[in-house]
């Protein structure tokens, strides 16, 4: 797992868009009118299988990439159940290499990891969250779990100005998104990225902070955390190598603990 040096982010927006509160307040009330695709559906069938008889939190990775966010989420939260989910199957295919040398690292820590608590699935993400929505606010056959914190670590998203409707925060799931779960921590390189994701936010009533992430110095790839933040993707991990500052904003309804 050695890094490349990592480009810096290259985009022709310099200040947040003109556009992304029309975009965010015309989303607000849209419905998705396309099906569920089959295999979103298989893997969300999946899912439920997994979270079978669970009665506690569940934690959503989005683009989770190769897994080793959703291996280390499940570390971070070893009485949660989590959910890692990316669409594409070649990145997916990578976890068992990097799954092996995470808990080579913890384990020269002396500290234990486990990976019963984590499952990835391959799906479309727009999808995922519908049925998520659909499945939480079912009144009659409600699940014992709820979902209570959400990752998108993916550090890169569409940075050209023209792209403004790809990112997650300017497109029609976003308050799919939220009603599936408000608490919400999202990792870039790219800071405008954040700040434009917290002004929607906010148009839904939530606040957030933006801080710059600082993982310790003792080597490339170091889990001893000593209180810092840790690398929590390949993506982040060679961007911090290659001297880019990284920020995190964390997004959660008045009312809930840091």
């Amino acid at each position: 797992m050695t890094s490349k040096q990592a480009r810096s982010i290259e985009t022709n927006q310099i200040d947040i868009h003109n556009d992304l509160t029309k975009l965010v307040a015309r989303h607000q009330e849209m419905q998705f009118a396309k099906p569920i695709a089959s295999h979103t559906q298989k893997a969300f069938d999946r899912v439920l299988s997994f979270l079978d008889g669970w009665q506690a939190d569940v934690i959503i990775d989005a683009c989770c990439g190769v897994g080793e966010s959703t291996l280390k989420i499940a570390n971070k939260f070893p009485n949660a159940k989590v959910i890692g989910i990316d669409k594409s199957i070649a990145r997916l295919d990578k976890h068992a290499s990097y799954a092996e040398l995470n808990k080579s690292h913890y384990k020269e820590q002396s500290t234990i990891i486990s990976n019963n608590n984590y499952i990835l699935v391959q799906a479309d993400l727009i999808d995922f969250w519908r049925l998520l929505n659909s499945t939480l606010n079912n009144v009659e056959n409600a699940p014992k779990w709820q979902v209570t914190q959400q990752f998108i670590l993916y550090p890169n998203p569409y940075p050209k100005k023209a792209q403004i409707g790809k990112r997650w925060y300017a497109s029609a799931i976003f308050p799919y998104l939220l009603n599936v779960c408000p608490t919400l921590e999202l990792r870039s390189n790219w800071k405008l990225y954040l700040q434009e994701c917290l002004i929607a936010a906010n148009h839904y009533g939530l606040n957030g902070d933006i801080s710059e992430i600082q993982i310790n110095k003792l080597g490339k790839d170091s889990f001893s955390l000593n209180g810092l933040d840790e690398a929590f993707t390949p993506f982040e991990r060679k961007y911090l190598e290659s001297g880019q500052t990284c920020f995190k904003l964390v997004i959660r309804p008045e009312g809930v603990d840091k």
